[in-house]
């Protein structure tokens, strides 16, 4: 029975020869780069797996080889198609020959690849992840909420030694405005495998952070357009959609655009043009208020001068009712001591007609003095009364005048309790036409009251 035994290089040459027959020519293979490595040579190895379905368990593995000679046409090849080189991730369709070696095992020789293939997977998967985002309704939530007035707190995702991480920070550092940004960075794996375990871990170590942050900002460097790739993630993607602030991607290219900056909030091209979105963002702020500013003193610069003018014309007012005064004041003194001077100049005509009377009448004789005297005596005390009757009927008149006069002076009835109300320098009367707002200037004793007109009843 032992006799039938085969040893380990019979067998080894044994599955050599079925493979060679199996595979006497190449074969076209479909497989997910896993790992690759460029050797100083000019050789590439790498890992070709397949992977479940509908979850990342890898199912199947085998190495293989690109001989220098070929690696520099496959890769140059590639990269004219695709913009970016071979890497890790990438689902690939590549024309292998198959080798068995006794002492190595299996291996693949590539031969030639077909770059088509890798656009259509990568194609394909964005759609699906694209697709997907819409049907669930998450695709447009981070864009529609509002940039905040002024950016200050920064929560930014990158890698701390990857070159945009340093030309992010020192164009925020040195910004020509002076304006002070409080940035924290969450690192993480910015390219390869890590990728989306790292930036989804980074998102949600920002939203567990407890801080206030006013936007997240998730920059990328420099790389190929493979690169790029890792970021047409669904996981990724939907975290940037659930998120609660502003997300401002700058992992992108010139002309390529991942699924996360297509959910993000503004997508920009490279991590200083995050900087300058966020700068020009603040300047925009600080011109607002800088022009409203100027507005309010153009405003206020315009009511001084229009109240000073208004204050000017109503000291001219014054004065002017000032002089009308002084003037009726003068007219009813003068008034006062003409009615005065008449009724002392008729006083006197009473008298000298008394005195003439009664020389007549001592010039006449005894006796008749004698029967006149009871007439004459009573006589001139009627006279005499009747004289002073109208004496004092013409002072009370002159005195009723003279108080009659002060009653009616202006500042005498403002004293009294009474007002003066204007409205653009004029009185207002019952014809005057009054608004609600319109400014009043109400004068009273000693006093200047301005009111504003809240409501009015007509009756």
């Amino acid at each position: 029975m032992h006799d039938s035994a085969l040893t380990l290089i019979e067998l080894n040459q044994q599955i050599k020869s079925a493979i060679e027959k199996r595979f006497d020519s190449p074969v076209w293979l479909i497989a997910e780069i896993n790992s690759i490595n460029r050797h100083r040579s000019g050789h590439c190895y790498l890992e070709f797996v397949q992977k479940a379905k509908n979850y990342d368990q890898i199912i199947a593995k085998t190495r293989a080889t690109i001989w220098s000679a070929q690696y520099r046409m496959i890769d140059s090849y590639f990269q004219s198609v695709t913009k970016s080189s071979l890497e890790a991730g990438l689902k690939v369709l590549v024309k292998v020959s198959v080798d068995y070696h006794e002492q190595f095992g299996l291996s693949l020789n590539v031969r030639d690849i077909d770059p088509a293939y890798t656009l259509g997977d990568l194609e394909r998967r964005r759609k699906e992840i694209i697709d997907k985002l819409k049907a669930e309704g998450v695709f447009d939530m981070n864009k529609n909420l509002e940039l905040p007035t002024v950016i200050r707190k920064i929560a930014l995702i990158s890698s701390s030694g990857a070159a945009g991480y340093e030309d992010f920070i020192n164009h925020l550092e040195n910004n020509k405005y002076g304006y002070k940004f409080e940035v924290s960075l969450f690192e993480a794996d910015m390219q390869g495998n890590r990728t989306e375990q790292t930036v989804t871990k980074a998102i949600n170590d920002v939203f567990e952070s407890g801080v206030d942050f006013d936007i997240l900002a998730i920059l990328r460097g420099g790389g190929s357009k493979s690169d790029l790739s890792f970021f047409d993630n669904y996981n990724i993607a939907y975290l940037i959609t659930q998120f609660p602030i502003p997300v401002i991607t700058g992992i992108g290219h010139e002309r390529d655009e991942s699924v996360c900056d297509m959910v993000a909030h503004t997508p920009v091209k490279t991590p200083t043009a995050v900087a300058n979105l966020i700068i020009e963002h603040n300047l925009f702020f600080e011109s607002q208020i800088t022009e409203i500013g100027e507005s309010i003193f153009v405003l206020a610069k315009d009511i001084i001068q229009t109240n000073s003018i208004y204050l000017t014309n109503l000291s001219l007012s014054i004065n002017k009712t000032k002089n009308i005064l002084v003037k009726k004041q003068d007219y009813y003194n003068q008034l006062f001591y003409k009615i005065y001077n008449t009724a002392k100049n008729k006083i006197r005509y009473q008298q000298n007609i008394i005195n003439t009377s009664q020389s007549r009448i001592s010039n006449t004789s005894k006796i008749s003095i004698r029967h006149a005297d009871n007439r004459i005596t009573n006589y001139k005390t009627r006279l005499t009364g009747s004289t002073h009757v109208i004496i004092n009927k013409n002072l009370q008149k002159i005195e009723m005048l003279e108080q009659n006069i002060r009653l009616v002076d202006p500042i005498n009835v403002l004293h009294r309790g009474f007002s003066i109300t204007r409205h653009q320098g004029k009185i207002i009367n019952k014809k005057t036409k009054l608004s609600i707002g319109d400014e009043i200037e109400t004068l009273i004793d000693g006093k200047t009251l301005k009111s504003t007109i809240k409501n009015k009843n007509e009756e």
